[in-house]
């Protein structure tokens, strides 16, 4: 009798310390569903930022480009203004030698001044030299001058020019700058891609390998009470297991709004299997226990489009879930008698409405729970 009594002690000691176990390996997967989920945003939005900055590399380069023709044309100016300028100081040597052989052929002399050619032929000349040689002066002077006020111009456009020339090489090279500077973010960008990708990566396969030891602590717990079971133990929270004699979970309404099945989702519009049915009730109805067992599960979130939700275990493989909840009145590891409230009808996660989604799975596989309850 004492060694049937400690049998059964000791596989008391076995589920307990599998329940908790599972209860921390569910709140370790949620906290890593978080982590996960906020890398995949983080990654997102580096993604987001290489892209615009891309942009902006292009539009710098389109702005690179047209800066450089600028300058090409403003070289190809320079150089044809520098040659007229060229030609213009050609024009007044020119134009002076022009004068002083004028001046020499008009008074017959070799002189090659005005004060010479002014008195040549004496002091009767003086007066009609002095005309002659005034008009031809203010002539070629004349002439002269608007040569010097062509080259002038010329001068100050080239001034105008390089001045031009010079900020926009100035432009050139800020913009560049500002190129190499995004070139550099990019670089860093995708590192920190890479390594938010390691990341991800590294929360899934702690998420898989989490997975595997839940199953396996699942198996554990099986064969604990069944060992337990098999004992001689009596445990009231798993009198019902298997026994098809579930409980419908949404008393203040029998009103099923979707049946188990293969349907067309009605959010994303696709052909896939409805594990469970669906009970419409008002929001805040309660959502009772369908037999006695352990709460595996009881999770706030999105969840896959399960919303708030909750996961019993009734033994022997069979489990029931509660989902779209707006409230969750139960934690994982807790005990729960057949009938009890555990939650409040809501419409969180993938919901078009306030209802009760409720699933009967044995060893994981979903059943129809009309033939359960």
């Amino acid at each position: 009798m004492k060694r049937k009594v400690l049998s059964v002690f000791l596989s008391l000691i076995t589920i307990i310390s599998v329940i908790g176990t599972t209860s921390m390996a569910v709140e370790t997967k949620d906290s890593l569903k978080e982590k996960t989920n906020s890398a995949k945003q983080e990654l997102d939005d580096v993604k987001g930022e290489i892209n615009s900055t891309m942009q902006e590399i292009e539009d710098l380069n389109s702005s690179i480009t047209d800066l450089e023709k600028d300058l090409d044309n403003i070289n190809k100016e320079i150089t044809s203004l520098t040659e007229s300028i060229s030609e213009k100081e050609k024009d007044l040597e020119e134009k002076q030698v022009l004068l002083d052989e004028r001046l020499s052929a008009a008074y017959m002399k070799q002189s090659n001044t005005y004060l010479d050619a002014l008195f040549s032929g004496g002091f009767l000349n003086f007066v009609s030299n002095y005309d002659m040689i005034k008009q031809i002066a203010e002539y070629d002077t004349n002439l002269i001058e608007e040569v010097r006020e062509v080259k002038k111009n010329l001068e100050d456009e080239k001034t105008k020019l390089e001045e031009s020339k010079a900020e926009k090489e100035q432009k050139t090279k800020e913009v560049k700058d500002l190129k190499s500077q995004k070139e550099s973010r990019v670089s860093s960008l995708t590192d920190e891609q890479k390594a938010i990708q390691a990341q991800i990566d590294e929360y899934d396969s702690q998420m898989k390998a989490l997975e595997a030891k839940e199953k396996e602590l699942a198996r554990q717990q099986a064969a604990a009470k069944s060992s337990s079971s098999k004992s001689g133990a009596s445990n009231s929270s798993y009198s019902t297991a298997g026994s098809g004699n579930f409980m419908w979970p949404v008393p203040s309404s029998r009103t099923i709004t979707s049946q188990y099945g293969y349907r067309i989702h009605p959010i994303s519009g696709t052909r896939k299997l409805h594990a469970g049915v669906d009970i419409g009730a008002s929001g805040g109805s309660d959502i009772v226990a369908s037999a006695s067992g352990t709460v595996y599960l009881a999770s706030y979130g999105y969840n896959g489009g399960y919303g708030n939700y909750i996961i019993i275990d009734h033994g022997n493989g069979y489990t029931t879930r509660y989902a779209h909840c707006s409230a969750l009145y139960v934690s994982a590891g807790q005990q729960v008698s057949k009938g009890q409230t555990i939650a409040a009808v809501g419409s969180t996660g993938a919901s078009t409405g306030n209802h009760c989604h409720f699933e009967v799975r044995i060893n994981g596989e979903s059943q129809n729970p009309l033939n359960y309850v």
